[in-house]
C-alpha cells in the first residue's frame, strides 16, 4: 500500500492544552541519571514551582504510572502503555518485525528499526540474536542521532538546510574516547553515508560495539527509519562485517520499501 504523505499541521497555541505538554515533560524527566526524583529535583529539571511538581507526581501515583516513598517518586511499568500505544496503532514498526527476524536468522546478529525524532535516534522495533548475551538497544531507547550509526544514516537523508540545523544547536558530547566531537568530521562522515548508501560506527556509544546500518525508503523516496545490526567490535573484522551486512541490510530495506 502507497502512503500518501501528510501535510505539516500548525497547531494554534490556543488548541493547546499546556497542562498535557507538561505533564509529558515530567514523564520523560525520569532517566538513568534520574530514575527517582523529588519534587524539588523535579521542579528544577522541568522549570516550575516545587508545589505544582508535587502535583503532577501525585497525579502519576493516583493513576498508577508513578510510586512514591513519601520524598522521592519513581515511574512503574505502567508507563510503558504510553509506548505500545505507539506500537500497537503504528503499522510499519508491527510489519517490520518478521522482516526483522529473517534478517537476525541469516546474520546471527541483532537486528533494529529507528527513526529520528528531534536530534535523538529512537529504537522502534529489535529482533535479538539467539545468544545469551547481545549486543544493542531495547525497542524505546533514545540516543543522540550522532553517537548511533542508525542516527547518522538517518542525519544524511536530512534536507541540507536541516542538517547544517541540527549541527548548530547540538552539543557532541564524548561517551568513549572515540567519540567524534568535531562538527566538522562529523558532517563529513554523515556525508559519506549520504555517498555510499549505509553507514558504519565503531565505539562511539560503547566501547567494543559495532553498528551498521542503511536507510529505509518509501517507493516515493521518502526516508521513514534505518535499518541496522548491532554486534561486538571482538565477533569479527570491520571489513569482514561490513561485507557481510551490508549486502543483507539493503536486500531487506528494498524489499520493506515495496510493503510502504
Amino acid at each position: 500500500m502507497r502512503r500518501q504523505a501528510l501535510p505539516d499541521v500548525v497547531v494554534a497555541k490556543r488548541d493547546v492544552i499546556e497542562g498535557l505538554v507538561k505533564g509529558l515533560e515530567v514523564i520523560r524527566a525520569f532517566s538513568d541519571e534520574s530514575m527517582r526524583l523529588s519534587a524539588s529535583e523535579l521542579a528544577g529539571k522541568v522549570q516550575i514551582t516545587r508545589s505544582a511538581a508535587r502535583r503532577y507526581l501525585l497525579t502519576l501515583v493516583h493513576v498508577g504510572m508513578a510510586q512514591t516513598d513519601g520524598r522521592q517518586f519513581w515511574l512503574t511499568p505502567k508507563v510503558l502503555s504510553l509506548g505500545h500505544s505507539y506500537l500497537d496503532s503504528a503499522r510499519l514498526p508491527r510489519a517490520i518485525v518478521p522482516f526483522l527476524q529473517r534478517l537476525t536468522t541469516q546474520l546471527q546478529e541483532s537486528t533494529n528499526y529507528s527513526v529520528l525524532e528531534g536530534d535523538d535516534v529512537v529504537y522502534v522495533s529489535r529482533v535479538n540474536a539467539p545468544r545469551v548475551l547481545t549486543a544493542g538497544f531495547d525497542p524505546g531507547t533514545r540516543l543522540p542521532a550522532y553517537t548511533s550509526t542508525a542516527g547518522r544514516v538517518l542525519l544524511s537523508g536530512l534536507p541540507e538546510d536541516a542538517l547544517h540545523a541540527y549541527l548548530e544547536r547540538v552539543e557532541l558530547v564524548a561517551y568513549t574516547h572515540m567519540t567524534v566531537t568535531d562538527k566538522e568530521v562529523l558532517l563529513r562522515e554523515v556525508m559519506a553515508i549520504r555517498e555510499a548508501g549505509f553507514g558504519v560506527t565503531e565505539n562511539q556509544y560503547e566501547v567494543g560495539m559495532r553498528g551498521i546500518s542503511v536507510p529505509i525508503k518509501s517507493r516515493r523516496g521518502d526516508l521513514v527509519g534505518a535499518l541496522s545490526v548491532s554486534m561486538s567490535i571482538g565477533s569479527c573484522s570491520r571489513a569482514e562485517a561490513t561485507g557481510r551486512c551490508v549486502p543483507a541490510l539493503q536486500a531487506t530495506a528494498n524489499t520493506v520499501m515495496l510493503w510502504i
